[in-house]
């Protein structure tokens, strides 16, 4: 047996003893003392000694929200942590920390089957569409691969398709892929203004002129938008934002914010807590592209031909009732419904780009970020 395993093995039981019979209010202190010396360890194995584990699992749960966690959970390779990872990355937004808390919860071969068979259903839970918004930042070749797939299933649900063409319009090594899934028309039609300007910025030549000719050019009131990766790049003017918001960009006619707006679409109120700068340029340039739930749109067409458009408010034996763009409810009584389904495009306009400058944009989104859980 090597030195340095003999030497892990006899800490690890000196610590399994100090972790024994101490009170509540010693607990805490002696749990992240066991912690810290076990991260000094070269090769610390758990596996054989419960108390031991039971002490680092007690300091997790202590430091609640500390990114550290993950360095912990990787070096000590604590099992059963999948879906606490999966949950904090969630819960920290798309960012760096999320993306490795991911990638460390998707290392277990059971939570990734998991995860791709739930990105394949065809009504996904918010916390699905969430983690396909953190998996989109991942550049892991085995989830680019898989975000390949995604993108090429129509049974897939187009939100999830959405993110999935963003994940490989991050990745130089992936457009080319991309650019055979548009050319069998297997892209979705949201996708593509979202990933147009990325590709035809591309340094390949190839790809610049397939671009050109496959997707549309977004533009704002005076040009062309650059790919979204740069705009993130960029500051803007929270008060100008603003400004924007409950002016030209029209968002407040159907967006709260705390006490000020219309509730028709989704509150505002801590939507900076909630969206990466990323995600907030997909939801306002591509609005249909990842709706959440209970945001649905949905049409109802009456016996006398008239088609009614709204979020829904109820569907009961008696009738229907949606709330318009305008926040208005309308009630259709079940006898004069002839047709109703849901709608695959969001009540939210999709041209609102146009309405602001290219800055006005950036500056909007600045503001929007501000707007965070106190």
């Amino acid at each position: 047996m090597k030195k340095s395993t003999l030497l892990s093995l006899t800490t690890i039981s000196v610590l399994s003893s100090f972790a024994l019979g101490s009170d509540l209010s010693e607990r805490s202190r002696r749990d992240r003392i066991v912690v810290e010396a076990l991260m000094r360890l070269e090769d610390a194995d758990l596996g054989s000694n419960p108390k031991v584990q039971e002490a680092v699992k007690r300091y997790l749960a202590s430091i609640q929200d500390d990114p550290s966690q993950i360095r912990v959970i990787r070096k000590l390779k604590i099992s059963g942590m999948s879906d606490h990872l999966l949950d904090k990355a969630i819960q920290w937004g798309a960012n760096s920390n999320s993306v490795q808390a991911l990638d460390l919860a998707l290392a277990d071969e059971d939570a990734k089957s998991k995860l791709i068979n739930q990105l394949h259903a065809k009504s996904p839970d918010e916390r699905t569409l969430s983690l396909s918004r953190i998996l989109s930042l991942s550049n892991r070749r085995d989830l680019l691969d898989l975000q390949s797939s995604l993108v090429e299933s129509e049974e897939v649900n187009k939100a999830i398709r959405v993110e999935a063409a963003l994940a490989l319009s991050r990745n130089k090594g992936s457009h080319e892929k991309l650019i055979a899934i548009a050319k069998q028309d297997k892209l979705p039609s949201e996708a593509k203004v979202l990933v147009g300007a990325s590709l035809r910025n591309s340094a390949d030549a190839s790809i610049k002129k397939a671009a050109e000719e496959l997707f549309p050019l977004v533009k704002s009131t005076q040009s062309p938008l650059p790919p979204i990766e740069a705009m993130v790049r960029r500051t803007g003017d929270p008060q100008t934002g603003k400004g924007l918001y409950f002016g030209a960009a029209t968002c407040s006619q159907c967006h709260m914010i705390g006490t000020e707006g219309k509730n028709v679409g989704p509150n505002l109120t801590e939507i900076g807590s909630k969206l990466s700068k990323d995600a907030m340029y997909v939801s306002i340039l591509s609005p249909s592209a990842g709706i959440s739930h209970n945001y649905e749109a949905f049409a109802v067409r009456t016996d006398e031909d008239e088609v009614i458009t709204g979020l829904l408010v109820s569907d009961t034996p008696e009738g229907v009732t949606l709330r318009d763009a305008k926040g208005i409810e309308r009630s259709i009584p079940r006898k004069n419904v002839q047709d109703f389904k849901k709608q695959e495009k969001s009540l939210m306009p999709e041209n609102l780009q146009e309405l602001l400058s290219e800055q006005g944009l950036i500056d909007l989104v600045e503001y929007m970020m501000t707007l965070r859980k106190i």
